[in-house]
């Protein structure tokens, strides 16, 4: 019965408060002002949450209780962000449009799919570009100063300075910090 009462508290406190600020924030452009102040109204809502918090229209947030942002993050447009594993940013990282971030995936069971699911944190470490389309499954890591090319998906965790894109993501390049 706790555990009931303790969802249907989240879901009136968190999740509903949560979605109306972005109903609301939705009617306005999407402009620096806006992106600035759609930050600023869900700082409350994440597990921790840095300064200069950055977030566009259409992005989705999920289970943000489960998220920690750092300093200067930017979440561009239509971006899909699911907690439920546990999810840190650090500072300085953008999420470019329509990216995904998964910390949870579903289970097969007796052969067959399952509602059951497992998760496992994903950290996306300081000074990270994460392009367009990107999708991070559970469990990733994203080593500092990474670039995550337009389309790439990462199933493995990435080195610090990683330059990487495709399906599986795999090194394109040599990093350059110009």
């Amino acid at each position: 019965m706790k555990k009931k009462f303790k969802k249907i508290a989240r879901f009136l406190y968190h999740n509903v408060p949560l979605h109306l600020i972005f109903l609301l924030t939705g009617l306005l452009p999407n402009s620096v002002p806006t992106v600035r102040l759609r930050g600023f109204l869900l700082k409350p809502f994440f597990k921790s949450c840095g300064k200069n918090l950055k977030i566009s229209s259409g992005v989705i947030l999920n289970n943000t209780h489960q998220i920690e942002i750092g300093d200067n993050v930017v979440i561009a447009h239509n971006a899909w962000i699911n907690g439920v594993g546990g999810l840190k940013i650090e500072n300085n990282v953008l999420i470019g449009p329509m990216s995904v971030i998964v910390t949870s995936q579903h289970v097969y069971q007796d052969g067959k799919l399952s509602t059951k699911y497992k998760s496992a944190p994903v950290h996306i470490e300081s000074d990270c570009w994460i392009a367009s389309h990107v999708v991070i499954t559970e469990g990733i890591t994203v080593g500092r100063h990474s670039i995550i090319a337009a389309g790439a998906v990462v199933t493995k965790s990435l080195p610090e300075k990683s330059k990487v894109g495709g399906v599986p993501a795999k090194q394109i390049g040599a990093y350059n910090n110009e």
